[in-house]
């Protein structure tokens, strides 16, 4: 049972990931060819990239 938990929360953490960086990419092109920056989304996804990447880590050292 706990594996099961282990791999959900790893694909939930890769997911994340794969969409924070595709809002990050969507944001400086945004930014930088159509001149539209979005400071508001650009906060956010920072922030849930801090997140995702300190759960990877807890996960890592916790063990």
């Amino acid at each position: 049972m706990k594996t099961i938990i282990t791999s959900i929360k790893k694909i939930i953490c890769n997911v994340l990931l794969f969409l924070t960086s595709l809002q990050i990419t969507y944001s400086l092109v945004s930014h930088h060819l159509y001149g539209k920056p979005y400071p508001q989304f650009f906060i956010i996804i920072i922030c849930l990239l801090v997140a995702t990447f300190a759960s990877v880590k807890r996960e890592k050292y916790g063990k």
